[in-house]
């Protein structure tokens, strides 16, 4: 037999050119999904012809590796057949294999007996080529072993061409391997069949048909024109994927912005992006001390019109009222729908002239008869209006005020609108849950102190701060002690909540400590139970051990009511806090039953002027004489004197001169987290106002800032 030797580069190549051909199948196949009927046509076709003239392409590559002493030629038309029986058979094994959603195993053994009879033809096809006179002696038991490769091969090939049609994540990677496999697959077939041709050493080729370099060159220009052509088609199409995937990406990022920030019905703002507008009124009304003004409106019985009419006609309503207040506003005026048939306006730097203008004529307007969907309706509103800073310091305070004065106008008549006066006020019954939200709260860490602080009236600088809890809820932001102390009182939460709240103070004032701040003060309330605690004592001198402070510097506000319910117990308690070095404090002096006898046996050092005296003493006499009576016997018992509620400079200056030595209120700072204290100190460079930025608009309805816990 002749002596046949191989060429390793060209078996390289040939390898290199089934694992390409193999990988673009692969790639044609996971492009079906995503594309539409003509275009998976296509890919089906464009798969098919690729892997069956890669792999006829592989054999040929691989008989040219074969170096004989002898030059060899090839029939021209055998080599076209067995190129046609490739790319037919892979063709229609593909189209069978991957056309439907899942593989049936009838269908996987159909397309695997069509994919290996027509390799196997075109390999024995390519083979017969060769233009000898003899032929070929062929030992038929390799013969066999390369047609059970050729069934294995081409049942892994058409498996995994189905597999690897969806781009999940590491596709890319899955589909290298798997076309490894495959080329792998398909050399070994091919190999085994060449080792199972003899060729007789006397062997003697005929004239004509086509020369090895021929047919390395048709071989070589056809292989690689297909293949760039389609790696290019392939990657031209990813790109256009790519591009269009992006941009329908940006275009749902646009929608999700539009639905997180304004309502799907009427286009205006949704409550959310109400919020944020909120916030940056209410900052820019701090610093600049302008008044806004913030309306709740209402649908007069919208409820009637959808039951009436259905729900289509009470969309186009609201719609139509949208339209209707929102051609009567200006461009700084922003309008939002918080669902349902309610509604919030924004009005920035409002005065009283504006304000009535505006809600007059919507009013008004509302009341004319309009087409919707074919009838004539007329629909009437009912608003409520609650004024920075009047009516609330804070977001949440001003939208209860609103809503408040809405419902006040709707159990009048409705068709009206109101401003929020104090009267208008009800107790909001308390959610489904609440105390079982509020007794998971310590745990769950959601409550908080705030500081605000106290200064030294002569010199206008800090003396120290006073500590205000507050409970950080979930979804109703930051509360304040009103909303949730008499729950923690009737409850009996209010004895570990007091204790935790008076470590945080401690742990705090020993901070600002390490900080540089020695001569800073700590104040914070005994509530009235914490107050009849056996072992209050003990705790709060333990705090003071625990955090190595000085006595002194620590201040317990005791409210008069409190101090009177059991005289005697207070007494002795008091006595114990005064000889341990500790300030007692009397809260709101004035507004219990205030006499000299509880001055004089109450071993108190300080007195705290309530607010109301200090907010009408500049309007009413008696309440100012009344205040320099208080400072004056204070005076007299050697006890300081701290007035809250300062909010203007007139009355500043007015308990300056009267003698007062500490002052508090909103006109030095709101109250403050404790991260943002140190924005106080920037103070005095500015005058501007410090304020809480980022949790104003989280705070609770309620207007009392007491730290009752």
């Amino acid at each position: 037999m002749l002596n046949v030797s191989w060429d390793p580069v060209l078996i390289a190549i040939s390898f290199l050119v089934a694992f390409i051909a193999s990988f673009v199948a692969l790639d044609s196949a996971g492009k079906i999904p995503l594309s539409s009927r003509k275009a998976a046509l296509f890919w089906r076709i464009a798969g098919g012809v690729t892997l069956g003239i890669g792999v006829w392409s592989m054999h040929f590559i691989g008989m040219l590796s074969m170096e004989m002493p002898m030059t060899m030629s090839y029939d021209l038309w055998l080599t076209l057949a067995s190129l046609g029986a490739a790319v037919l058979a892979s063709t229609i094994a593909i189209y069978i294999a991957v056309t439907a959603k899942t593989l049936s195993p009838f269908r996987l053994i159909l397309a695997t007996l069509i994919l290996s009879a027509g390799v196997a033809s075109m390999h024995y096809i390519g083979m017969a080529a060769l233009m000898l006179e003899g032929g070929i002696l062929w030992d038929h038991r390799i013969v066999l072993l390369s047609v059970v490769i050729a069934v294995i091969a081409s049942g892994v090939a058409l498996w995994l061409a189905f597999h690897l049609r969806e781009n999940r994540k590491g596709i890319f990677i899955n589909r290298v391997m798997a076309a490894v496999v495959m080329a792998v697959a398909i050399c070994a077939m091919h190999y085994t069949g060449m080792s199972a041709a003899h060729i007789h050493e006397m062997e003697q080729t005929r004239s004509g048909g086509v020369s090895e370099l021929g047919l390395s060159i048709w071989v070589s220009v056809t292989t690689l024109c297909l293949l760039g052509l389609m790696l290019i088609i392939s990657l031209v199409d990813s790109h256009w994927r790519t591009t269009r995937l992006t941009d329908n990406l940006r275009q749902l990022n646009r929608q999700l912005e539009l639905q997180a920030r304004f309502d799907t019905l009427t286009g205006l703002a949704n409550r959310h992006q109400m919020d944020i507008r909120l916030q940056d009124c209410l900052h820019n009304s701090l610093l600049n001390k302008k008044q806004f003004a913030l309306i709740f409106f209402d649908v007069d019985h919208f409820r009637r019109v959808n039951d009436t009419w259905g729900h289509q006609v009470g969309d186009e309503l609201l719609i139509n009222v949208a339209q209707r207040i929102t051609a009567r506003l200006t461009r700084e005026m922003t309008l939002a729908r918080l669902g349902g048939d309610s509604f919030m306006l924004l009005v920035p730097e409002c005065d009283d002239d504006k304000l009535n203008t505006l809600l007059s004529t919507l009013t008004e307007d509302m009341r004319r008869r309009q087409p919707i969907c074919g009838h004539a309706l007329s629909t009437t509103l009912s608003a409520g209006v609650s004024l920075y800073p009047q009516h609330g310091e804070t977001l949440h305070e001003l939208k209860l005020k609103a809503d408040a004065a809405m419902q006040y106008v709707k159990q009048e008549g409705r068709n009206d609108w109101a401003v929020y006066r104090t009267e208008m006020s009800t107790t909001a019954p308390a959610e489904p849950g609440f105390l079982q939200e509020l007794s998971q709260a310590l745990e769950r860490d959601q409550f908080e102190l705030w500081y605000q602080p106290t200064y030294i009236a002569e010199e206008n600088t800090i003396h120290g701060f006073e500590a205000l809890i507050r409970w950080r809820h979930p979804e109703q932001g930051v509360l304040l002690p009103n909303v949730f102390l008499p729950s923690l009182e009737q409850t009996g939460l209010i004895i570990p909540v007091g204790n935790w709240a008076i470590e945080a103070a401690c742990r705090q004032l020993n901070f600002w400590t390490e900080q540089g701040f020695s001569q800073w003060t700590l104040s914070f309330n005994l509530s009235p139970i914490q107050f009849e605690q056996q072992d209050i004592f003990q705790v709060v001198s333990s705090m003071l051990e625990k955090y190595n402070l000085s006595p002194s510097r620590l201040i317990l506000e005791v409210t008069e009511s409190t101090a009177l319910k059991n005289l005697d117990r207070s007494i002795e308690l008091l006595t114990a806090f005064n000889h341990a070095g500790i300030t007692v404090s009397i809260d709101d002096f004035g507004t219990g039953y205030s006499n000299l006898l509880m001055l004089s046996v109450l071993p108190a050092k300080e007195l705290k002027i309530d607010k109301s005296f200090v907010s009408s003493m500049l309007e009413n006499e008696k309440s100012r004489k009344l205040v320099e009576t208080i400072i004056n016997i204070a005076r007299t018992m050697e006890m300081n004197v701290v007035a809250e509620g300062i909010e203007t400079e007139q009355q500043q200056a007015v308990l300056t001169d009267l003698g007062c030595d500490f002052l508090q209120g909103f006109l030095f700072s709101r109250p403050l987290p404790a991260e943002q204290v140190p924005w106080l100190l920037l103070q005095k460079k500015s005058d501007k106002q410090i304020i809480p930025i980022g949790k104003i608009h989280t705070e609770s309805p309620f207007v009392s800032q007491k730290n009752h816990a």
